[in-house]
């Protein structure tokens, strides 16, 4: 069984790094990121098949899911289920890593608020 370092080290935006997991681990039944965000928001969007758990690492942030917000703090978990509109947004000092894990392992299941 492999084991991978869990750091966010591919940028994905000028504020949101991630470190992919779930090939490094062979996950074939889930998928799992960890993120950093430095300030500011990820989009709001929905998966239409994946539901998904939110775990913060380190720092403190608001989801809103469907129009209810929720602080997460450092330990904080939150499930967020399919066909919920949902956005992260880092509301703390310094910046926010949070774990996802989202099944089943769709591609392309996300979809952007227009």
């Amino acid at each position: 069984m492999p084991v991978v370092r869990a750091v966010p080290t591919m940028s994905l935006s000028e504020k949101l790094s991630v470190q992919r997991l779930s090939e490094g681990l062979a996950l074939s039944e889930m998928r799992a990121n960890v993120f950093t965000l430095a300030e500011g928001s990820m989009s709001r969007h929905l998966h239409r098949e994946q539901e998904e758990l939110y775990l913060v690492l380190d720092g403190t942030a608001l989801v809103d899911v469907d129009d209810t917000k929720h602080q997460l703090h450092e330990r904080d978990a939150l499930a967020v289920p399919a066909k919920a509109w949902h956005r992260v947004t880092n509301v703390g000092v310094g910046p926010l890593t949070f774990l996802v894990i989202a099944a089943p392992p769709a591609q392309g299941d996300a979809e952007l608020e227009p």
